[in-house]
């Protein structure tokens, strides 16, 4: 991902001037960008908005209305301890959150737990891929060595992605499976 850094950054590794243009399979603009503040409305959107599937996908339960808290929660981000990168599409003037990942960094830096979300209309258009690029790049800038996330048994669709970017597929315990990829 070709990151613009502005020359005032702390060598921290704040990465919330990360930015870049990408366009999906069906030829839509999306500009990937770190999650700020000021876009708790549009993950609120993005959140509400989700398929029944693809919020337990995500949360391992039905999310029918995200709380402020949560939103809140999700976008006031730390970038030292945490990265989220979000899909801005827009379209007719409007701006939508079309999907996001993060990156919760373990302390001492040696790995990070992740987490995907794609808008249900975005859902095969490639960004899953192109947030799995992103997220690993991210993960070896940080110096991380591994990341892991988990996914429920049936999600096939992710479970698909992780062994295209060879991760490791933990054993199943309560539905959920435990994925790692060395960095």
């Amino acid at each position: 991902m070709e990151t613009q850094k502005p020359d005032n950054l702390p060598d921290s590794g704040d990465l919330s001037a990360y930015r870049e243009n990408w366009t999906s399979r069906d030829g839509k603009t999306v500009i990937l960008r770190s999650i700020t503040s000021a876009d708790k409305g549009i993950e609120k959107e993005l959140i509400d908005g989700l398929s029944i599937q693809s919020s337990r996908y995500r949360f391992f339960h039905v999310i029918k209305q995200a709380t402020e808290e949560m939103v809140n929660q999700f976008c006031d981000i730390d970038y030292k301890n945490e990265v989220a990168i979000i899909a801005e599409y827009n379209s007719n003037d409007r701006k939508r959150n079309v999907g996001v990942v993060r990156l919760f960094i373990d302390p001492g830096l040696q790995t990070g737990e992740f987490a995907i979300l794609v808008a249900d209309n975005f859902q095969n258009s490639g960004l899953g891929t192109k947030f799995m690029e992103t997220l690993i790049k991210i993960g070896r800038e940080k110096g991380l060595k591994s990341i892991y996330g988990t996914v429920l048994a049936e999600n096939h669709g992710m479970l698909t992605l992780m062994k295209e970017f060879g991760f490791n597929i933990g054993s199943n315990s309560d539905g959920e499976v435990r994925i790692s990829l060395q960095l």
